[in-house]
């Protein structure tokens, strides 16, 4: 059996979703392959300012009401003893949404596949087995897979990856990436906790230690998402004991929160997350392109991972609308537009995440001290922080200039 699109996404993430948003919008005929339903993941889904702008070019921004989420402007930075370091607000920004969003990655999806049912042309195929990748000649043509138990073949002028950090299309393209494992992991858990009981409304907190970091995120009227940081090497390992533990440091650092924390009584209450990094050599071929984490996936203290999986897909989607279908090329040469515009892009905030790695994450006493300087410093200099609040808000993604890390040293005026 064979099925003939336009355009193949493998991955149904948002990279992938919002591609097939803006293609059939256009009347472009795609198909989507996804392998089985995702488990739900107990950790934050930040949209920020710049990442709401993009939904509302996908038309999705009113329907947002539809999804239980937190508006946040504010971002406190602590020590774990309970001194501020410094607070980011988005207030300050001059953008049409000065706020993030926060939510939970199963409802963002859940969002995006709704908003599927307006375009009549794209179809999702569900428990999909991709088993091959088919080529004519040099260029890649679709893949062959399984669905529902008989084999079938899925062709298509071009072939999306959007499958994720461990992209199967990016391994059977033969394209060069190297995956670092960041060395620290998070442990997440959603717990019921009224935000208005302890005065989180609108505020993300982050408590920084030796080599520790609590971050605390409303992501509804009455949920609070928590991520706390362990060694990723200790997280496969990590008993009832050791859950325990976990629960007993986060009411000390946070006692506000004690009771909600009872009702994690086992770990599968928690999802067990190991950031990773991925840096591809190219991110199309004849046929073929990769998005999202397939090509780029970056640590999330940075937060841009969905507005950065939609400007993909808004790069992508505007190369083969006005290029490769306009002339029928669907060469490396064609698709490479996108990568030019979005890698320089994704190369800054790459770089921004491992810094914020170094720095945040430490467990070395002199790095925490400097690391602590610098927060204070930042809050107490009005344009250090603007320019801190529109890098996170995905404004302007762009390190902080010599002169600026000079300041946030206290180095100079």
């Amino acid at each position: 059996m064979r099925d003939s699109s336009d355009v193949l996404i493998v991955g149904a993430g948002v990279a992938g979703l919002s591609l097939a948003l803006r293609l059939g919008a256009k009347g472009y005929r795609v198909s989507i392959l996804q392998g089985g339903e995702p488990p739900p993941v107990h950790r934050p889904e930040m949209i920020q300012p710049a990442g709401l702008q993009a939904m509302a070019e996908l038309g999705l921004f009113k329907r947002l009401e539809e999804v239980s989420a937190a508006q946040v402007q504010r971002f406190h930075f602590d020590r774990m003893r309970g001194d501020p370091l410094c607070q980011v607000d988005y207030r300050a920004l001059s953008h049409a949404t000065p706020y993030a969003l926060i939510t939970l990655p199963d409802r963002v999806r859940r969002l995006f596949e709704r908003s599927l049912d307006a375009c009549p042309t794209v179809r999702v195929h569900r428990n999909v087995r991709i088993t091959e990748l088919v080529r004519q000649g040099a260029q890649v043509a679709g893949v062959k897979a399984v669905e529902g138990g008989q084999e079938r073949e899925f062709s298509a002028c071009v072939t999306i990856g959007a499958d994720g950090c461990g992209s199967w299309v990016r391994g059977a393209l033969g394209i060069r990436s190297q995956v670092k494992r960041y060395r620290n992991g998070f442990l997440g858990m959603l717990v019921q906790c009224p935000s208005k009981f302890w005065n989180l409304q609108n505020q993300v907190r982050y408590y920084l230690g030796l080599g520790r970091i609590l971050g605390l995120f409303p992501c509804s009227a009455d949920q609070l998402c928590l991520l706390y940081m362990v060694p990723a090497d200790r997280i496969p390992t990590m008993g009832q004991e050791g859950l325990e533990r976990v629960k007993q440091h986060i009411a000390r650092v946070e006692p506000r929160i004690g009771d909600a924390l009872r009702t994690i009584t086992s770990w599968e209450h928690v999802s067990r997350l190991v950031p990773m990094r991925v840096r591809t050599a190219k991110w199309v071929v004849d046929g073929a392109a990769l998005i999202g984490d397939a090509a780029h996936a970056c640590h999330p203290h940075v937060a841009q991972g969905t507005f950065q999986a939609m400007e993909d897909g808004k790069a992508l989607a505007e190369v083969l609308d006005t290029s490769c279908f306009g002339r029928g090329d669907f060469s490396a040469r064609a698709l490479a537009p996108y990568e030019e515009a979005r890698r320089p892009v994704i190369e800054r905030i790459q770089q921004v995440a491992d810094e914020y790695v170094w720095l945040w994450e430490t467990g070395n006493p002199l790095v925490a001290w400097l690391r602590d300087r610098i927060f204070r410093n930042i809050g107490d200099r009005p344009h250090l922080l603007q320019r801190v609040a529109a890098t996170e808000a995905g404004i302007d993604p762009s390190p902080l200039t010599f002169v600026e890390r000079l300041q946030a040293l206290g180095l100079c005026a």
